[in-house]
């Protein structure tokens, strides 16, 4: 059977223990019960708005994985014993299982997912969703709760199949390569290459990969998206795949307060000691705040 698991919520402004980092906890876990991960966890990003209570992203984790012989209940206990013995004492943390063989409303869950990246959604309806649509498991585990809005959330998006970037990339053994689309395929994981325009590259492109090498889900499959440089192709870091958002040009160099990020993957470029970089900031939707 196939299962999706999403945690969110789950940290406080130090990330001794990030989101991402509890999720990879708990994706060990459950292999070493017999599971296979499908490609990947992926980071959503859900609202950002001042009615919503979160750390400094507002993002869920999730990941599907192939598992039989092993209930849910039996998942959830091993999921739970890691979130509570890594998440912060002052968060909220939420946890959702859904079995995709009895999931009876899927288009429904896709939409609420959708919906949790424009609109501020109540804690209630989370719940509501769950128990409506069959084969899903949504609790809570401290503080508000809230977590459970983008823990159900995250599933949603992930089971659209076209959102999300995967956790890891940074630091790759293929820093500085280049080799064409058909023999990066051979490579690694990667499916499908587009440009900037998502545009399909051919299998004869040549790609150039630098210290990052972040893939996104598109249609999905694990996807690299890549610029035009010259007479070749280079691979996007993080930062890159939001040139379209305002936040950039907020973005500055660092001040004496500076503390970088305790979760790598919640850096845009850890070769800056800038603000995007910093433990200290919080994205809003007009660009981020400092909260010291």
């Amino acid at each position: 059977m196939r299962i999706y698991i999403c945690v969110d919520d789950t940290d406080d402004l130090t990330k001794s223990t990030s989101t991402g980092k509890i999720a990879d906890m708990i994706a060990q876990e459950i292999v070493k019960m017999g599971g296979t991960m499908d490609k990947g966890i992926t980071r959503h990003q859900l609202l950002l708005h001042d009615d919503i209570d979160y750390t400094s992203h507002n993002s869920s984790m999730c990941m599907v994985i192939d598992i039989e012989g092993v209930e849910i209940s039996q998942m959830q206990e091993a999921a739970v014993k890691v979130l509570k013995a890594n998440m912060a004492e002052s968060s909220d943390p939420g946890l959702c299982f859904c079995r995709l063989d009895q999931l009876e409303e899927p288009e429904q869950l896709i939409a609420y997912g959708k919906r949790a990246q424009n609109e501020v959604i109540q804690k209630q309806e989370a719940y509501n969703l769950a128990s409506q649509i069959g084969g899903t498991v949504l609790e809570e585990y401290g503080g508000t709760g809230c977590g459970v809005i983008g823990a159900l959330a995250g599933i949603g998006l992930r089971l659209s199949g076209c959102d999300g970037v995967f956790r890891g990339g940074k630091g790759g053994k293929f820093d500085g390569q280049t080799h064409t689309v058909a023999e990066w395929k051979e490579l690694t994981d990667i499916e499908l290459f587009l440009d900037f325009d998502g545009n399909v590259l051919s299998e004869e492109d040549q790609v150039e990969v630098g210290d990052q090498l972040k893939t996104s889900m598109v249609d999905h499959k694990v996807t690299l998206i890549a610029s035009k440089k010259g007479d070749h192709y280079k691979a996007c870091k993080k930062k890159e795949l939001y040139q379209g958002d305002k936040r950039v040009t907020t973005w500055t160099t660092a001040c004496d307060k500076f503390e970088q990020d305790n979760d790598i993957e919640e850096c845009y470029d850890d070769s800056e000691n800038a603000c995007y970089n910093c433990l200290y900031r919080r994205w809003t939707a007009e660009g981020y705040r400092c909260v010291k």
